[in-house]
């Protein structure tokens, strides 16, 4: 199989799933409404945690299969550059906000400062696959000239 026919597969399956990681970061904005503004706002925890774990899960796996991708094409890792250092940045930060995540739904309770810092970084990963997207665009300009 030659690798340029899957070459649309891994940017379609990260803005699948970095959607799915918008849904999830909604859902998780009214849990911070009640935590920390007060306001008795309905809060879709099961269906949180799911998505949570589906977008985080998929943006790791994404992130894999893109590495997996460029060895492929270009024989060597991290041949993508600055898409490449980001992206490891990314898994890094999914891999910290999915075990946040696993320990707070293990652990419920309102604590205040964990679910923070899960929100926060979980936000910052969701804002680093934006610009993943504006250099994985240039990217596909490259390869597909």
């Amino acid at each position: 199989m030659n690798p340029m026919d899957l070459i649309y597969f891994h940017p379609a399956w990260q803005v699948v799933f970095t959607l799915l990681g918008f849904y999830a970061a909604w859902l998780g904005l009214q849990r911070f409404r009640s935590l920390h503004l007060g306001q008795t706002v309905p809060f879709a925890r099961g269906r949180h945690m799911l998505l949570g774990k589906l977008a985080l899960g998929g943006v790791i796996l994404g992130a894999v299969g893109g590495t997996i991708m460029v060895r492929w094409i270009w024989h060597r890792w991290l041949a993508s550059g600055p898409h490449a250092w980001l992206g490891m940045a990314v898994v890094a930060l999914a891999l910290f906000g999915l075990i946040m995540g696993l320990y707070l739904e293990r652990h419920p309770g309102g604590r205040k400062g964990p679910a923070l810092l899960h929100g926060l970084v979980n936000l910052l990963v969701l804002a680093l696959c934006l610009v993943q997207f504006y250099f994985g665009d240039g990217l596909m300009d490259a390869l597909t000239e």
